[in-house]
């Protein structure tokens, strides 16, 4: 989709702001650019009574968004029998309603890259991508892990969990803003992109536990881990473990190494499940990658 730039009327990331509010109390909250298979699938899935072939009828719209479903369900993570499938049909009867629709999402966000009116903020749309699958992969497999939170709710929200800062830069885009030399933007995104999630997030359907650990992504080290749910207890120190797994040894690290050591989901500790998890961690991470 070809996107028209308004840039009669170029803002700030300050001035950027009233329409942030503006839009968070309409129904004015899209993704600009954001491709419309995600969408249509939405829509579909929203009937937990629809037809399978319909939903493979959606998908085969998109040849690369079936190699994707089908790479995905013949994964270690969904193909313990090692039966290995062919065909939509089965990967979609597979991998689950859930598990398609945030694969479908993820490879909207993959998409968004591919238009030439985003060229500037490419580098950040491809990070927002990897990361998310990272963060994914870790929610995936502690959730199933624990057999008490559902794996393929925590694997939505892994992957979706930065839609706001999407939004953020498409319409950073789309109105001219400088992201590179505006001093606002960081603090503008900081302070708004888990509130626009968890938005569009709830617009788009999802239940409120999801929404609302989307909302707290960002709590850990600033918040007891008592205080928080389970799911949102998951979501940011899964968030902030990948932020600082490969940084040993810096102060930022040994900030995070503090919050989540003393992090428990149900009693054990979240770093023992994630060092316990590593292998499937890795593997799962490579496989939506």
């Amino acid at each position: 989709m070809n996107e028209t730039i308004d840039r009669a009327e170029p803002i700030t990331a300050i001035g950027f702001v009233d329409t942030l509010t503006n839009d968070l109390n309409s129904q004015n909250l899209e993704i600009p650019g954001f491709p419309d298979i995600a969408m249509r699938l939405n829509r579909a899935l929203q009937d937990e009574n629809v037809p399978v072939k319909e939903i493979v009828s959606l998908i085969n719209s998109e040849p690369a968004l079936v190699s994707r479903l089908i790479q995905l369900a013949n994964s270690a993570a969904f193909n313990a029998s090692k039966q290995g499938v062919a065909d939509l049909k089965a990967a979609v009867g597979r991998l689950g309603f859930k598990i398609v629709w945030g694969a479908a999402a993820s490879y909207s966000i993959r998409q968004l890259q591919q238009h030439e009116w985003l060229r500037p903020v490419r580098p950040w749309l491809a990070e927002i991508w990897l990361n998310s699958n990272a963060v994914a992969a870790i929610c995936f497999v502690v959730a199933k892990r624990t057999k008490i939170l559902r794996a393929d709710e925590a694997m939505v929200a892994g992957l979706l969990h930065r839609v706001g800062e999407l939004y953020l830069l498409t319409y950073s885009q789309r109105r001219g803003i400088d992201i590179q030399n505006d001093p606002a933007w960081d603090t503008v995104v900081t302070k708004w992109h888990a509130t626009i999630a968890r938005e569009i997030l709830r617009r788009w359907g999802l239940p409120s536990h999801v929404t609302d650990a989307v909302d707290s992504q960002d709590a850990l080290p600033n918040t007891n881990p008592a205080d928080l749910s389970p799911f949102a207890t998951l979501m940011s120190a899964a968030k902030l473990y990948n932020a600082v797994r490969d940084q040993q040894g810096s102060q930022l690290a040994s900030e995070a190494a503090t919050s989540l050591e003393s992090t428990e989901l149900w009693g054990e500790p979240f770093l023992h499940i994630v060092a316990d998890c590593h292998d499937d961690i890795e593997a799962m991470r490579s496989s939506m990658g």
